[in-house]
């Protein structure tokens, strides 16, 4: 439910902000919201923060590229050209996308059951690109 709707309050607020202004501002928002959690809930605090390695910050930098600049600003910005129904009904195929990526780079195997989900998944974006081809 609350992914289904943050969507479309997204797209009320983008309606007079650019695409990065919205990133910038859900981004800062986020940031608050969690650091504020964190520091109420988690028991050990921040300390995880700093017992990390470098190559394990590398990683979450090249997530949060991947993530925050491109896939939220290509995300956001399907609103305006697509619609919320569409783009994210198109941008809940990224589960297909990860195994693709877990099965090549970490070794991964799917059961029989995750196949037939990639398959149905895929069809149903074949039938939203087919809405527009009448």
């Amino acid at each position: 439910m609350a992914w289904g709707s943050q969507a479309v309050f997204l797209k009320i607020a983008m309606k007079d902000i650019s695409l990065y202004g919205t990133i910038l501002i859900t981004l800062i928002i986020n940031s608050l919201v969690v650091l504020v959690l964190i520091s109420l809930v988690s028991p050990k605090g921040f300390s995880e923060f700093y017992n990390v390695s470098n190559s394990t910050y590398l990683y979450f930098m090249i997530a949060g590229v991947l993530n925050y600049f491109m896939g939220r600003g290509f995300y956001y910005s399907s609103f305006r050209f697509i619609g919320v129904a569409q783009a994210t009904s198109i941008s809940s195929t990224y589960p297909i996308l990860s195994a693709v990526f877990a099965i090549i780079f970490l070794g991964e195997e799917l059961a029989s059951r995750q196949y037939l989900g990639v398959v149905l998944t895929m069809a149903g974006i074949y039938l939203l690109i087919l809405k527009g081809k009448k």
